[in-house]
């Protein structure tokens, strides 16, 4: 059904009008869709079927989720756009501008985030927000991704405590998305390091950061949670 959903949609996108105020009013919506998809409750659904605790396939239910809405986002924003050239908001105070629709999918994405620790149904109380953030990351940034992952398995042997080793990777991701702006290194299959992406990494981890906060002395973040855990 949700492939459906989102087969119908591509097929909707020719309908929309181009221009830059259209870019603007479709934004807003998609955001909204892409909150809602994070904080679908994939754990409940799929705990009934498989009659399991076992977290695994909720946080690849909401992983996956969170690339269809982002996808929808690019395409029904491309459609928009008056015209290849058209830039973000962002991307118009620098030369290293992302498209539109680009800004308009990594937003999506990072209200996928939110949604997935804060779903409104459940009390603003979710999941970590791992799934849909790493998720993104490695399809829109995968050498930060990587910085991250890194980050991440060296706090952990240290520590042994994933809970504040996901805390403590954050940092690395921002700072190595800052350098790679300013050093312009290249940016594999995903988007071109520069200040938009560089503030979406800070903000996504900003929300990773207030939503895992006050449970960073748990043990292993899966099995909690919303979606994903």
């Amino acid at each position: 059904m949700a492939l459906l959903a989102f087969a119908l949609v591509r097929d909707l996108v020719g309908w929309i009008p181009r221009s830059a105020s259209a870019v603007g009013v479709v934004a807003g919506p998609l955001a909204l869709l892409g909150y809602l998809v994070g904080a679908l409750p994939f754990d409940r659904v799929l705990g009934r079927r498989r009659r399991s605790d076992d977290p695994a396939p909720a946080a690849a239910a909401a992983a996956v989720a969170t690339l269809l809405v982002t996808s929808v986002a690019w395409d029904v924003a491309q459609a928009a756009a008056p015209g290849a050239q058209y830039s973000s908001a962002v991307g118009a105070f620098s030369n290293q501008a992302l498209g539109a629709w680009v800004s308009v999918a990594l937003w999506t994405g990072a209200a996928a985030v939110v949604g997935h620790l804060a779903p409104v149904w459940r009390g603003f109380r979710g999941g970590d927000g791992v799934a849909p953030a790493g998720a993104l990351a490695l399809a829109h940034a995968p050498v930060v991704f990587a910085v991250a992952v890194g980050a991440f398995l060296a706090a952990t042997a240290a520590t042994a405590r994933p809970r504040l080793a996901l805390l403590a990777c954050l940092p690395p991701a921002v700072a190595f998305a800052y350098g790679a702006w300013l050093l312009d290194l290249p940016s594999g299959w995903g988007v071109t390091h520069g200040p938009e992406l560089t503030l979406w990494v800070v903000v996504v981890s900003g929300i990773l950061l207030a939503g895992n906060w006050r449970r960073r002395a748990d043990g292993p973040y899966l099995g909690k949670g919303n979606s994903a855990v």
